[in-house]
C-alpha cells in the first residue's frame, strides 16, 4: 500500500481528537498554562504540531504494511479502543476536572501518535509522538497537580 501526499485517514483521527480540545477551550477561555518551564514547553509544541503534521502528511514514508495480521487486529482495534477511551476521559474531565482524567486526556493522545508511527513504521512521527509524551504528560500534570491532592 502506497501513502498519499495527505493521508485522510490520520487527518480524520486528528480531527476527532481536536473536536473536544477545542469544545473545552471554547468553554474555559480564561484558563492559563501555569507551567513556564521553557524546554518542556518547546518539547510538547514540537512533538504536539509534529505529531499532528506527520499523522496528515506521512513525510518519508513511501509504503507501509502490516508484517503480520496480528499487527493489523491491533491497529483495527486499539486505535478505536483508544479514541473511545479518550472521548470517554473528556466526558469525565468536564464534569469533574482531576488529576486522574487529566493525566489519561495527555497519555491516550500520545499513545494514539505512537501507536500509528510504530504500526506503519513511520520513525519520524514515532519520535515526535514521544516528544509530545513526555512533555505534554509533565505540563499536564503540573498544571492538574492540586486537582488530584485535594490541596485546591
Amino acid at each position: 500500500m502506497q501513502f498519499g501526499f495527505l493521508n485522510l485517514t490520520g487527518f480524520l483521527i486528528v480531527a476527532l481528537m481536536m473536536i473536544p480540545n477545542l469544545i473545552y477551550a471554547r468553554r474555559n477561555p480564561h484558563i492559563e498554562n501555569q507551567c513556564f518551564c521553557k524546554p518542556m514547553l518547546i518539547l510538547e509544541q514540537i512533538g504536539r504540531y509534529g505529531s499532528m503534521a506527520m499523522m496528515v502528511f506521512p513525510l518519508f514514508v513511501w509504503e507501509f504494511g502490516f508484517k503480520s495480521p496480528e499487527e493489523l487486529v491491533i491497529w483495527l482495534f486499539l486505535l478505536p479502543a483508544l479514541l473511545l477511551a479518550y472521548f470517554i476521559f473528556w466526558a469525565v474531565y468536564f464534569r469533574r476536572p482531576s488529576l486522574p482524567a487529566a493525566l489519561w486526556l495527555a497519555i491516550l493522545p500520545s499513545a494514539i501518535f505512537i501507536l500509528r508511527g510504530v504500526i506503519f513504521r513511520h520513525w519520524l512521527l514515532t519520535a515526535f509522538g514521544v516528544m509530545f509524551a513526555v512533555g505534554h504528560i509533565y505540563i499536564t500534570w503540573y498544571n492538574n497537580r492540586s486537582e488530584g491532592t485535594g490541596n485546591e
